[in-house]
């Protein structure tokens, strides 16, 4: 009994060690902090993270530069340590939630080559939830996309500047796409050398949302008017969302009806199979 006690307890406690790991707020630190401000998304000077780099495998300094490049895409203010504690944290609580009431009410110890799998999928489930997250950052900046190309538009049509409408549509948009364009403002007031076109084509390519990259690079090179190539650009933009989310609507229609169809199969064979069964016994 006390074994089945001390199983559960355990179990509870791993648990809460998992939903801790995925639900404890993440403060960025001082540096992200001052890179945000200063309209960058790198966290540190690079000197001493690039000379770590070096002495590292060529196939772990690629991983763990990707894994630095998504944390600020997903803009949740992560570093790279709090993610490694969350990626061992993720090992241990996949493969002690199963495995310990198992060995309480069993009296038997795992085979540890299964631990050894469900430690290493945990270990990777932080990875796929980051992925997830720049995914969605992507799509949220694909979405906001229309309507700040219309508010830039309205701008210019009242008279404002190319960086008043750039900057109404930073204060207008409150998802990632404001962010964004708030970057390359500040970008292009830092650097004399840079104007906002090509700063926006900077943070465009840094947060790979394809849509808007485009959009940028083809703002890069027009001159002004901008006023019918935003407008033109907004209804386009527009209209491509419009297709996707009527693509999203097929699919999630065949996934709601695709459970039917086995069960429409079954009743076909059934109702045959009566069928023949019948006519076999009347002849």
């Amino acid at each position: 009994m006390s074994g089945i006690v001390t199983g559960y307890l355990l179990f509870a406690g791993g648990v809460l060690l998992f939903v801790w790991q995925h639900t404890a707020t993440n403060t960025a630190s001082l540096e992200v902090r001052l890179a945000a401000a200063r309209g960058t998304r790198t966290s540190t000077t690079g000197r001493t993270r690039n000379a770590v780099d070096r002495d590292l495998p060529p196939a772990l300094a690629n991983w763990l530069a990707r894994t630095r490049r998504d944390l600020l895409l997903a803009g949740e203010g992560k570093t790279l340590r709090r993610f490694l504690l969350d990626k061992l944290l993720a090992a241990v609580a996949v493969a002690l939630i199963p495995l310990v009431p198992y060995t309480a009410l069993t009296h038997r110890a795992p085979s540890p080559f299964l631990a050894l799998i469900l430690a290493a999928a945990g270990f990777w489930v932080p990875d796929l939830a980051l992925r997830g997250a720049v995914r969605q950052r992507r799509e949220r900046v694909f979405t906001e996309l229309p309507d700040a190309l219309a508010m830039m538009a309205l701008s210019l049509g009242a008279g404002q500047s190319l960086r008043r409408a750039l900057e109404l549509a930073a204060r207008d948009c409150r998802g990632p796409l404001g962010v964004d364009i708030a970057t390359a403002l500040t970008r292009a007031r830092r650097d004399t050398t840079l104007d906002e076109r090509h700063a926006l084509v900077q943070v465009a390519s840094e947060g790979g949302e394809p849509n808007f990259a485009r959009f940028t690079q083809l703002l890069a090179t027009k001159e002004s008017p901008y006023l019918d190539f935003l407008r033109s650009n907004a209804a386009q933009a527009r209209s491509e969302q419009n297709r996707l989310l009527e693509q999203a609507a097929d699919r999630a229609y065949l996934k709601m009806h695709a459970p039917l169809a086995p069960l429409l199969t079954t009743l076909i064979l059934v109702v045959a199979y009566g069928f023949l069964h019948l006519l076999q016994s009347s002849i």
